[in-house]
C-alpha cells in the first residue's frame, strides 16, 4: 500500500504541492489528471524522494519513505516510468533491460518482457534511438519491470502515441493489474485514464479538487469543463 499523507512540496519557496493525500492499494490503478502544472508530476517526484516533501508523510507497506533517497525508494518496490521515456540512446534493448535487472523468484526476466511487449524482442539489438515513440514507452515500462516492483508509477505514458501503441500501452497495464502490480497513472488522456482506472483524482493549483469512481467522472460535465477543458 502507498500512502501520501497530506504532502506539501515546494520548489524553492513556491508552495507546490498543498495537502495531498491519497492511496494506492495492490493490484489497483489510481489514475492522477489535470492539466499542465496542477502538480502531479511534483507528486511523482516527491513519492521518489527527487523532491522531498517539506510536510507530511509519504508511506509504503507501512515504511515512512518520505526523504529517503530515490535509489532506496526503489529498492524498496516502487518503479517509474518517467515522462518522455529517457531511454539510454547508445544501449541496445537487451542491454537496457539488463542493467536494470533485480531479479527475484518468479519475477520479471527479460524473457517476460519480450513476451509481454513482443516487438522489443525484434528490436532486441537496436540502441534506444532507433526506436520508435511507442517502442520507446514499452522499453520505458519493460526497464521499470526488471525492478521487479509492487508498485508502478507512470507518469504520462501515452504522450506522443499513436492509436495503436495507446492500446499496446492499455493492454499492459491490465496485465500488470492482473499480476497485483499497484499502479499510480498520471495521465493527460482522459479518455485512456477513464477506461484503464480503477479511481481517478484531479489535481488542480497543488491540491486534489476532486476524486471519484471513473463512471462518476464520465458522467459529471461540470467538473470535467471546470478542471479539464474538455
Amino acid at each position: 500500500m502507498l500512502t501520501v499523507d497530506d504532502v506539501h512540496t515546494y520548489y524553492g519557496e513556491s508552495h507546490i504541492l498543498q495537502g495531498v493525500s491519497l492511496e494506492v492499494a495492490p493490484g489497483r490503478v489510481v489514475a492522477l489528471l489535470g492539466r499542465n502544472g496542477a502538480g502531479k508530476t511534483t507528486l511523482i517526484r516527491s513519492i521518489m524522494g527527487f523532491t522531498p516533501p517539506r510536510r507530511g508523510r509519504i508511506l509504503f507497506d507501512g515504511v515512512d519513505i518520505t526523504r529517503r533517497r530515490p535509489f532506496r525508494v526503489a529498492r524498496l518496490g516502487i518503479s517509474l516510468v518517467p515522462q518522455g521515456r529517457q531511454i539510454f540512446a547508445s544501449l541496445d534493448v537487451g542491454e537496457t533491460l539488463a542493467i536494470a535487472s533485480r531479479p527475484r523468484e518468479d519475477g520479471w526476466t527479460v524473457e517476460k518482457v519480450y513476451e509481454l511487449f513482443p516487438p522489443l524482442r525484434a528490436r532486441s539489438r537496436h540502441p534506444g534511438n532507433q526506436l520508435s515513440g511507442g517502442e520507446q514507452q514499452m522499453l520505458a515500462i519493460g526497464r521499470a519491470l526488471m525492478m521487479n516492483p509492487s508498485t508502478l508509477m507512470l507518469d504520462e505514458p501515452t504522450e506522443g502515441l499513436s492509436p495503436l501503441y495507446v492500446e499496446t500501452v492499455g493492454q499492459a497495464l491490465r496485465t500488470l493489474q492482473s499480476h497485483g502490480i499497484a499502479m499510480l497513472l498520471v495521465e493527460q488522456n482522459l479518455k485512456f485514464a477513464l477506461r484503464h482506472a480503477d479511481h481517478v483524482h484531479i489535481m488542480n493549483r497543488g491540491s486534489l479538487v476532486y476524486s471519484s469512481s471513473p463512471h462518476a467522472l464520465a458522467g459529471d460535465d461540470e467538473a470535467r469543463a471546470r478542471y479539464l477543458g474538455v
